[in-house]
């Protein structure tokens, strides 16, 4: 009689905590199932598939401006650029060269003023596409004797485009900026893209009108044993972007019947570069490479550069 007691006090006991244990799994099964069905009724459980940006496509310019702040974490419009765009016609050299796209802006501001604040220099992909930035690259650095400065342009949002951009003051309160950029495409690849594509060549952006009259830019590569560089430019102020793309350290030389008219400081080492600034006359002039006594020029480093009115 006991134990049959007690057997009914245990399950009496038993049962409440077993009732409570099944609600609990109905219910938690029931509120998943709620939850799933929600879920996929409402397409939450789908993540948002991101946008491919077609670093590739033909442009015919790329907007560019100089902002405040830094590239990270950019402001405000300071000054508008002209686009960058590449020279139109026969491409002329090796297919296997890398052609970069090219703007000169003069900007109604000090480049103190620019150095004083926080700015950088910012380039699009596309007018179409004018708030995907493919470069940029803070405004900084040693000033030259002239005031000038050069800052690369590093790639945004994965799209490969590395440049430079040259700041060097003009008149009083102007600055010119040029600003240089390329990506990986080669000059044979971008023809027959632009063959592949001949609708895709966009309406010419409108530049900003020159405030004073643009510096000359000349590209010098110098490498064993050749100086490339353009065979004639205006005169006025000439910024020569002297790059050694040698193994060897080279230096450059403007000379013009037996008189020096600019000469690099220093020897450059491989890889390096740097900005000669001077002021030239109409005339022919010889650009050479000075190191070893003379030997670099004897081996070939040696051309002429015509300037005209």
């Amino acid at each position: 009689m006991g134990t049959k007691t007690g057997s009914l006090i245990v399950v009496a006991l038993v049962k409440p905590a077993l009732v409570v244990m099944v609600l609990g799994l109905l219910l938690a099964l029931g509120v998943a199932g709620r939850d799933s069905r929600s879920l996929a009724q409402e397409g939450a459980a789908t993540p948002a598939t991101p946008v491919a940006i077609d670093f590739d496509q033909i442009v015919a310019e790329r907007p560019a401006e100089i902002v405040s702040g830094a590239c990270d974490d950019p402001g405000e419009p300071v000054a508008a650029l002209s686009p960058l765009s590449t020279s139109e016609g026969e491409a002329q050299g090796q297919g296997t060269a890398i052609e970069a796209a090219r703007s000169y802006t003069s900007i109604p501001i000090a480049i103190d003023a620019i150095f004083a604040g926080q700015t950088s220099v910012s380039v699009a992909l596309s007018g179409d596409e004018p708030g995907t930035v493919i470069a940029c690259g803070e405004i900084g650095g040693v000033p030259s004797e002239e005031g000038s400065v050069v800052v690369k342009l590093s790639p945004r949002n994965d799209s490969a485009f590395t440049g430079i951009a040259f700041l060097a003051p003009e008149d009083v309160g102007v600055t010119g900026v040029s600003v240089f950029l390329a990506g990986n495409r080669t000059v044979a690849e971008t023809r027959e893209l632009a063959a592949a594509t001949p609708d895709a060549a966009l309406n010419p952006l409108v530049a900003p009108t020159p405030t004073a009259e643009p510096v000359q830019i000349v590209e010098v590569a110098l490498l064993e044993w050749l100086i490339d560089m353009d065979e004639e430019t205006r005169a006025g102020q000439v910024e020569f972007v002297v790059i050694n793309e040698g193994a060897e350290a080279h230096g450059l030389v403007i000379e013009s019947g037996g008189v020096v008219a600019a000469e690099l400081p220093e020897p450059l080492a491989p890889g390096a570069s740097s900005v000669l600034s001077v002021t030239l006359v109409p005339g022919e002039y010889v650009v050479y490479c000075p190191v070893g006594d003379g030997e670099h020029r004897e081996e070939g480093m040696e051309t002429t550069l015509s300037v005209v009115p």
